[in-house]
């Protein structure tokens, strides 16, 4: 995997400039199949902080295979809260599917909602036996306690995962729509929940950490919540109504395994607080994706 190029002169300049941060962002470009596009270039993006425009600085393409050193990392985080006892079975089945594709030098794990103390890191067996062990219903569902759960395991995740530098990382939250995809807090939301909001936000950020949902109910042609939540904020996709769960397993590795870094300066964030990215191609025969918010 090629590693992202950071220029003398950048580094120089970060000596000489406090009022700004060096933002790492990875881009995933896609065609109208939703297939990783090879050819996109520096020129063929626009990015806005907190709606003032950039200038890219670093852009690298990284192409990533699971072999050699050219390692993919996901993470699978399986909701044992709103799935109850009677999906415990699939859950397993879809599990050890999106897990599939690993290769030798991939980094991957599994999380389990409910249990705080699986770590995201380990080896393939450790994460297979956190699959077989899965059991639906572990912990009642909570409105009010089940989407700080959710914020606080992907807050958790990113840090653990953050020290792997120059790389983006897949969180696959394999669970129901109201559960993994979590709504950003309105005004009547608790302080308890904001805080929890903006923690996994941050932590996303800062380890290149993309979050997607996989709805293991398959094809119900029900509705999913509306509008940004979790997911596609931190730059990941939503995954649902759908019984092909070997494609939604083959997307996710593809992403994980063609994208691009790019950096620029941007200024500090206060403590608490999310600055907005806006990432635009000026090709109109590709979609980019990236996250929201740092």
């Amino acid at each position: 995997m090629q590693a992202a190029v950071f220029p003398a002169l950048i580094l120089a300049a970060a000596l000489q400039n406090t009022a700004t941060e060096f933002v790492e962002l990875d881009v995933v470009a896609v065609d109208r199949r939703g297939l990783p596009v090879g050819d996109v270039s520096l020129h063929d993006l626009e990015v806005k902080d907190s709606g003032k425009p950039v200038t890219i600085e670093t852009f690298t393409p990284v192409t990533a295979r699971g072999i050699r050193d050219e390692e993919r990392s996901v993470v699978l985080l399986m909701d044992d809260q709103g799935v109850p006892s009677s999906g415990t079975s699939p859950m397993r089945q879809i599990g050890r599917l999106l897990l599939s594709p690993m290769d030798a030098a991939d980094e991957v794990a599994v999380v389990r909602l409910s249990r705080s103390r699986d770590e995201a890191y380990g080896d393939v067996e450790t994460a297979r036996e956190r699959i077989d062990q899965y059991h639906g219903g572990a912990v009642p569902y909570s409105s009010r306690d089940t989407p700080i759960a959710v914020l606080e395991a992907v807050a958790r995740i990113a840090e653990q995962l953050q020290p792997i530098e120059h790389r983006r990382k897949a969180v696959v939250c394999l669970g129901l729509p109201s559960v993994c995809d979590v709504r950003e807090p309105v005004s009547s939301s608790t302080n308890e929940f904001r805080k929890a909001w903006v923690a996994a936000l941050s932590a996303a950020a800062r380890a290149n950490v993309g979050v997607y949902e996989v709805d293991p109910t398959g094809l119900t042609h029900a509705s999913g919540p509306s509008g940004l939540g979790l997911v596609r904020l931190t730059g990941g996709d939503v995954l649902r109504n759908s019984n092909d769960f070997a494609e939604a397993t083959a997307r996710i590795w593809r992403e994980s395994s063609r994208y691009y870094l790019l950096g620029y300066w941007g200024a500090p964030s206060a403590p608490g607080q999310l600055r907005t990215i806006d990432v635009k191609s000026t090709r109109r025969d590709i979609e980019v994706r990236a996250r929201r918010f740092r």
